[in-house]
């Protein structure tokens, strides 16, 4: 009886850890989601903010002889907030969750070869990271997602110093 008690207690205190690592994996991930939707929503209005300024040709800069739109400036805010929310995304909180799912995956392995009292009861963690592919493989949609609007973002910033010109006032 003693052996059962011990038994049902172990059980409780792994299924006690698994259930954390779920939710640790999901509190990385809902954090990740609500990082990337909210700065590059700011970052896109950076964009925005440049593209409505263009049409004020009084706010040509022009420094050391060097004349440029200040929707250039606008666009390289845009891109060190871009940066700086990169840097917090894939150095802290993706690094993290990626910790989180480890965890969960060495519980997967260690119950699938023993599973306890004859039940199969864990494989989430394992399931999901199969389905995205190789293990750190998902650091390169990361490095995509973020690369896209960094591109973009030089891309705008190039063709404003190469092809902008102000626009000519008409006389009506």
């Amino acid at each position: 009886m003693a052996n059962d008690d011990n038994s049902i207690e172990k059980t409780k205190l792994v299924l006690e850890e698994w259930k954390t690592v779920i939710e640790t994996q999901m509190h990385f991930n809902d954090m990740i989601m609500r990082l990337r939707t909210t700065g590059i929503s700011i970052v896109l209005a950076f964009f925005g903010a440049a593209s409505i300024s263009l049409q004020y040709a009084q706010l040509c800069l022009t420094i050391c002889s060097f004349s440029f739109h200040a929707a250039v400036l606008i666009i390289a805010s845009g891109l060190v907030l871009l940066i700086s929310i990169f840097v917090l995304d894939y150095g802290y909180y993706y690094k993290m969750l990626l910790g989180a799912v480890e965890r969960g995956c060495q519980i997967d392995k260690a119950f699938k070869e023993k599973p306890l009292d004859g039940i199969d009861l864990f494989g989430m963690s394992t399931e999901i990271r199969k389905a995205v592919g190789k293990p750190h493989r998902s650091k390169y949609y990361v490095w995509a997602f973020y690369g896209l609007v960094l591109t973009f973002g030089i891309v705008f910033i190039i063709g404003i110093l190469f092809g902008y010109h102000p626009p000519t006032k008409t006389t009506g």
